[in-house]
């Protein structure tokens, strides 16, 4: 899921992701003021979702990316879909170098940056805005939320915050695809995937109230993806941590092909997956859930 240079060990590639930071982090810290002083302010501060530390939010999202990618690496790898001559066989591109733990370290650095980009643009600015103007016309239609200091008021907040969550996560998630739809090898489960995964990144924000988690999320997958010499959303990034030995991929349904697990009908499954328990945890927490 990346937005920048397609090699990001390329000599000008810092340069690319501090110019992109310059322009995300400002909007993406407005977003944020917004989400906090405005969108969740008052009676939005005492939704449980919304009180974890952002210690625990950092692990829940490396936690999950973990449990992802060995969720969607795993069975394509037992059924043989990474050996030359499985069915379908389409070769990386490009062919992903020796594995080096120094160089799989500035990766990391790199997918760092590089999603905290992306955080800022789609979580950050794009979800919150959108957010904003579904709660704004909700207020318009069905009338303001009840006063702070009413207990009474608080169910009546948090169905609010979780339609216009939904609302807004969709739009972010639509838009995250669409960015990814010139990728090398993408195909239409591809970009549901992108999607898919989108909609998980903003969830992880939203019922968080912060960019910790989505952003570990969205780093630890690209990088895992990265250091098993896997292709990231189609492109073949960075420097293995592990010499896997993988140079190509067949039975594209099961492995996602040559865009990569991104690509697979498994992640479509265990991406649904994690979206409906992020969801129904929210839901369960809102007060008179």
């Amino acid at each position: 899921m990346t937005l920048l240079s397609p090699v990001p060990l390329l000599p000008n590639a810092s340069v690319l992701a501090s110019r992109d930071l310059l322009v995300a982090l400002p909007l993406g810290l407005a977003g944020l003021v917004l989400l906090r002083l405005g969108l969740l302010r008052g009676p939005g501060r005492a939704l449980p979702s919304l009180a974890r530390p952002a210690w625990r939010r950092l692990l829940e999202g490396a936690a999950a990316a973990l449990a992802l990618l060995f969720a969607a690496v795993l069975p394509p790898f037992a059924a043989g879909a990474f050996a030359p001559g499985a069915s379908g066989f389409a070769p990386f591109a490009p062919t992903p170098p020796a594995a080096s733990a120094a160089a799989s370290a500035s990766t990391l650095a790199f997918f760092a940056a590089q999603s905290l980009v992306e955080e800022m643009l789609f979580r950050a600015a794009l979800m919150t805005i959108a957010a904003a103007l579904v709660l704004g016309a909700a207020r318009l239609f069905l009338g303001p939320l009840p006063d702070r200091s009413d207990p009474a008021g608080l169910p009546r907040f948090g169905r609010r915050w979780l339609a216009a969550g939904l609302a807004a996560n969709g739009v972010q998630a639509v838009a995250f695809a669409a960015l990814h739809a010139g990728n090398p090898h993408v195909t239409p489960l591809a970009l549901l995937n992108i999607g898919l995964a989108g909609a998980v990144l903003g969830w992880l924000f939203w019922s968080g109230g912060g960019i910790a988690g989505a952003w570990a999320f969205h780093a630890v997958w690209n990088w895992g993806l990265s250091a098993f010499g896997l292709p990231v959303s189609g492109m073949a990034l960075g420097t293995p941590l592990v010499a896997t030995g993988f140079v190509g991929a067949g039975r594209p349904l099961l492995s996602g092909g040559a865009f990569g697990p991104e690509g697979s009908l498994v992640s479509t499954l265990v991406l649904s997956a994690l979206l409906g328990v992020l969801v129904a945890r929210s839901a369960r927490r809102l007060p008179n859930g």
